[in-house]
């Protein structure tokens, strides 16, 4: 496993001079590139300098995990004008059976995953360990520390699905952890994100979501109490864009040494919206759907993928007018089109149609629509939830867990649409057992 120092760097502001005249004993500089548990505890802020660096690893991961789970999912394209990578490693892949490089440029979000975890899990030895810190603060940084690492942890879980993960963090770093199964991640995030008991239960209830689509009986009434204990608007009842907007955010920035967001056109001009978000979205008495209309522009003129490899890109992305942007981890609309899903598969269809109208008025300017089967509230949750969670990475996800991956369009003759990110080659070779999909 790579390893993640717990700073960026070091910052000394002392001059040493006369060394020859002092003692050794006296003089003990430590090594600030490569702190120790002991010597964090004993400052007072280390703490706050391990957290914001979960934080950090968050938000700097985020950008390319929605990015590659658009791709997957129809709704992106990366078109880096010298890489043609970015294309062909994510549509095309590689033969026999036609699958994903494991040493190639779709093996990501893996590293950066288990590093913040690592991260996560030193800040709760830190605060466990400081005198500073009241028994209360240190079960409030524990919640933090756990809510995150269950957030770092689905993130991964989601990429490799079927393929399982590790869910534990060794303290010898250089010994692989064990993978288990995605039912065994699934639980154990869930696990922790009720240990940790913050304010973010609202990624409780996706998780629940998630898993009550792979076929847990019970998850579908537990994410709806889940639900019922976050900050989601009563049932039907957004009245807002901002309402809807209400929620837990990356916050990115332009300022000397922060994180810009890197999915902001103004940042990297070269990532664009996917064809068949114009040609699939519907209209209303008010014209086209409205976050169609919200999110995403035409181009001046087209622009022609590196190397030919697809067909050009007519439309951009505008959810984040600027690298100051914040980006959603979660937010009101999708809490809504949870309990939406929740209701529709616990058969309460009357509940679920007021909160998918309510979106479909408020964020869409759309008509109703109306079900009474589980198969057609399936299909209307899926056009909400593509328009109102655009480019949020879900998409790709949604589709699998319902086993509709073979709906997601081709562009050209020899794409396929890929069912799991690899297990990174590096991954395999550090273990004797190997996990699912090494060879």
């Amino acid at each position: 496993m790579t390893r993640r120092r717990f700073w960026h760097g070091a910052r000394l502001g002392l001059l040493i001079t006369g060394i020859a005249a002092c003692n050794s004993e006296r003089l003990n500089i430590p090594n600030y590139n490569q702190p120790t548990t002991e010597g964090l505890s004993n400052d007072p802020t280390a703490v706050q300098l391990l957290a914001s660096g979960v934080l950090d690893g968050v938000r700097d991961g985020f950008a390319g995990m929605t990015r590659d789970f658009g791709i997957f999912g129809r709704e992106v394209y990366n078109y880096f004008p010298t890489d043609g990578r970015n294309v062909s490693n994510y549509l095309v892949g590689i033969p026999g059976p036609q699958r994903l490089d494991p040493a190639g440029f779709a093996a990501g979000n893996w590293t950066i995953r288990f590093q913040n975890q690592r991260n996560a899990v030193q800040l709760i030895t830190v605060a466990e360990g400081s005198a500073a810190l009241s028994a209360q603060q240190k079960s409030a940084v524990a919640g933090f520390a756990k809510t995150f690492r269950a957030l770092e942890l689905l993130y991964a879980i989601v990429s490799r699905d079927t393929l399982g993960t590790p869910v534990d963090i060794p303290a010898n770093e250089n010994t692989p952890a064990e993978f288990v199964s995605r039912d065994s991640v699934y639980k154990f995030i869930s696990a922790m994100l009720d240990d940790a008991a913050t304010d973010l239960q609202a990624i409780a209830a996706r998780v629940l979501a998630y898993r009550g689509s792979l076929g847990c009986a019970t998850c579908y009434t537990q994410a709806l109490t889940a639900i019922g204990a976050s900050f989601v608007s009563p049932v039907g009842g957004a009245t807002s864009l901002a309402d809807l907007d209400r929620g837990t955010y990356n916050v990115y920035s332009t300022s000397a040494g922060d994180t810009p967001n890197a999915n902001s056109f103004a940042q990297q001009n070269y990532i664009f919206a996917h064809a068949s978000i114009q040609a699939d979205a519907q209209s209303g008495p008010s014209g086209i759907d409205a976050r169609y209309t919200r999110k995403v522009v035409p181009l001046a003129a087209p622009v022609a993928p590196p190397s030919n490899l697809n067909i050009n890109a007519t439309h951009r992305f505008t959810i984040w007018a600027t690298p100051n942007s914040p980006a959603a981890i979660i937010r009101n609309e999708e809490l809504m089109l949870i309990r939406a899903e929740a209701n529709i598969f616990t058969n309460n269809f009357a509940a679920a149609l007021q909160d998918i109208n309510n979106i479909r008025s408020v964020s869409g300017g759309l008509g109703p629509t109306a079900f009474a089967t589980q198969a057609d509230g399936l299909t209307a949750l899926l056009y909400e939830r593509r328009y109102s969670l655009l480019f949020e990475g879900q998409r790709w996800n949604d589709h699998r867990r319902f086993g509709l991956l073979g709906q997601l369009p081709l562009d050209q003759p020899g794409q396929f649409v890929a069912k799991v990110m690899p297990i990174p080659q590096g991954e395999c070779d550090a273990r004797v057992t190997k996990p699912n999909g090494c060879t």
